[in-house]
């Protein structure tokens, strides 16, 4: 008995006369749904030749894009009480019709064909098939969980595991992740979690630009796993210092000894582990052990031995330290488990911030005199206002009720009910900006932000206009220190395009990391916390640029004038190689700190230096105040100088272009 239809009977597969339901598309009229076979695919034929249609059939699955599946109900019962449960709703709807043998029960699913046809591999006796993409694969795998087809699930993980092994690059991994916590499978979203934490350093700029391939509130869990992972982590590893790392390196002697009596090196190896599970790996075991063999060789006196040097020709005592490293690793890992969360046990942070502003004292019922209609808010409550405000103030409105109402539209007095998505707080703040009334002020910048949103969402140019007025004015609320963080993330999932970049600019007085973003980093999409990061990048390199011209002491440069410093540090032309010019040390120091600072500290530290070089450069060259000759010229051009640094600073990082919104809209990629 052949489950599968070959291209002469989907031809003929048609529904008889009188059934309601759509029928089975003709291989004419049927797109290729081919997407690529897998190893474990019989057959290279497009979906559209693959159909199931049983000979005992008695219901069709009909899939999302109208493809139809003929198959017997007692495979799927068995395999699923969900799709049981919706069988016997479609059979009883039917009444007498379903009496009839021709006529089959059509039951509505919403995934597709692809989909759908993969899953019923797996159910009935025929060769299971996996689809070729990570996307459906996950997606496969979701139906089946959704479906609670238990066997089903089982065996598409088995064959999954035969055929794709976990990717060994970063990105897919984190892909894979992402879409293990799209669709709650657990399993793969701890797999891959516990990979990317062995591979990756958990700092915003070690992402470089994959941040875009999870939405934050994956991220965030992520995060929140990693710290769990690491806390563990502290606590056995330090069991294992003091006690399994001693048996496992045996024989050697160290000139130092941590205080478990294991060489200092491995002791400082085993707890950077703690901080970064990445550094479990046997390139960063070798390099520390390399590092540490060269300082002895470098340092030790002749009376001193240390046997460090052989441990690599000691390839035993190498695998049976590694191996047992590796055994504490693995059941921190596993005690960790219970703590990664799946993005949709958590409520949508937006359906979050509605919520709290739902549960306020609900506001005074809007009712002006003479309104001839209502605007429902989505927690039901009623503002009765006039159809010319809300036309002259919103075009959306205005066409919206040029429309003829139905006839069994809601009326509430004799007056047209129109409902909105806002809440009643968000609507009584947009209504009294359309009336000569006291306006409603929002209690927080993030409510200033829904109201613009809304605005906007229809078009309301003008009160949109007044709201940012006020903002200005200091009569709406506007975001302080870190506040600036959730704000871009609120404005970038809105459009608000210029709150956005106000957002962003803020964002560089402080630091960027992701303890400092916490739980406002689920408010962020993946491509606007990726576009945020690129921002701060140019604007770090724009600085280092910035203090780079004034190290390089090349007349005219402004630097030039502090050339002749009886104390100076030299300085090698990088424009002229055979000139060489002179800039006292204590200037070099303050440019030159600056500039590495801000290349190696990353993210850590606030993009402000422009605010502050004033004053250390004071401090410095108080420092340096028996010298005369740099008195002097600070006397004579010292704040003049000052000046130039502190604008040039300003304005490099002030020219650094908005590419947020064009990266996200308009398909434009920033480097």
């Amino acid at each position: 008995m052949s489950c599968i239809v070959t291209r002469a009977q989907t031809q003929m597969s048609v529904p008889p006369a009188g059934c309601s339901a759509c029928p089975v598309r003709s291989q004419a009229s049927v797109p290729s749904l081919r997407r690529g076979l897998t190893a474990a695919s019989p057959t290279d034929e497009p979906l559209a030749n693959l159909l199931f249609d049983h000979t005992g059939a008695d219901i069709i699955l009909r899939s999302q894009d109208s493809f139809h599946f003929r198959v017997p109900r007692i495979y799927i019962v068995n395999s699923s009480p969900i799709l049981g449960r919706v069988i016997r709703r479609t059979s009883r709807s039917l009444g007498d019709a379903n009496a009839i043998p021709v006529v089959k029960p059509v039951v509505h699913l919403p995934e597709s064909g692809e989909i759908l046809h993969c899953l019923l591999t797996f159910i009935f006796p025929v060769t299971p098939r996996v689809p070729s993409t990570p996307e459906e694969i996950m997606e496969l795998l979701s139906v089946a969980q959704k479906y609670q087809m238990g066997t089903a699930v089982t065996h598409i993980r088995g064959s999954i595991a035969r055929q794709n092994s976990l990717p060994a690059r970063l990105k897919p991994t984190l892909h894979m992740y992402a879409l293990a916590q799209k669709y709650g499978l657990r399993p793969e979203a701890l797999q891959t979690a516990r990979a990317i934490l062995l591979k990756q350093s958990m700092t915003i700029e070690d992402f470089d630009n994959e941040l875009d391939i999870m939405p934050g509130a994956s991220l965030y869990e992520l995060l929140k796993y990693h710290e769990r992972v690491r806390a563990i982590l502290a606590s056995d590893l330090t069991k294992f210092r003091m006690s399994s790392a001693r048996g496992t390196i045996t024989g050697f002697r160290c000139t130092e000894l941590s205080p478990s009596q294991i060489p200092c090196w491995l002791d400082h190896y085993i707890c950077s582990i703690e901080k970064a599970p990445n550094r479990f790996d046997l390139v960063e075991f070798n390099a520390a052990m390399a590092r540490h063999i060269a300082d002895r060789a470098a340092t030790a006196s002749e009376d001193l031995h240390c046997d460090c040097a052989s441990i690599p020709s000691q390839t035993r005592s190498i695998r049976e330290f590694w191996e047992a490293l590796g055994s504490v690793i693995d059941g921190s890992f596993e005690k960790a488990e219970p703590f990664l969360s799946l993005v949709h046990e958590y409520e949508d942070p937006q359906a979050e911030i509605n919520l709290a502003i739902q549960t306020t004292s609900p506001p005074d019922i809007f009712d002006v005199p003479d309104a001839n209609i209502i605007i429902r808010s989505s927690d039901f409550v009623d503002f009765r206002v006039h159809k010319s405000v809300l036309t002259m103030a919103s075009p959306f409105f205005k066409d919206l009720l040029s429309l003829p109402q139905p006839s069994d539209s809601e009326s509430v007095d004799g007056l047209p009910v129109v409902e909105l998505s806002e809440d009643s707080e968000l609507l009584k703040g947009l209504v009294s900006m359309l009336y000569p009334v006291c306006t409603v002020i929002p209690n927080s910048y993030e409510k200033v932000l829904y109201l613009l949103a809304a605005c906007q969402k229809y078009d309301m140019v003008s009160v949109q206009s007044s709201i940012r007025a006020e903002v200005k004015r200091g009569e709406f609320p506007a975001p302080e220190g870190a506040e600036a963080f959730p704000a871009y993330a609120i404005a970038g999932g809105k459009g608000l395009v210029p709150e956005m970049e106000t957002a962003a600019r803020q964002t560089l007085d402080h630091p960027m990391t992701f303890e400092i973003l916490g739980e406002g980093l689920r408010l962020f999409e993946g491509w606007a916390l990726r576009d945020l990061v690129n921002f701060r990048k140019r604007c770090r390199d724009n600085f280092i640029m910035c203090l780079d011209s004034f190290l390089e002491v090349q007349p005219p440069g402004p630097s030039n004038i502090w050339v002749g410093c009886p104390n100076p540090k030299v300085i090698f032309s990088t424009t002229h190689p055979r000139q060489i010019h002179f800039l006292p040390i204590w200037l070099n120091q303050l440019l030159a700190q600056n500039r590495n600072d801000l290349k190696y500290q990353k993210f850590t530290h606030p993009l402000d230096i422009h605010s502050r070089i004033r004053q250390e450069y004071f401090t410095a060259l108080q420092n340096h105040a028996t010298c005369n000759f740099c008195l002097g010229v600070h006397i004579r051009s010292g704040l003049k100088f000052c000046a130039e640094l502190e604008d040039k600073l300003a304005q490099v990082r002030d020219k650094v272009t908005y590419s947020f919104y064009l990266s996200k809209y308009h398909g434009i990629h920033f480097s």
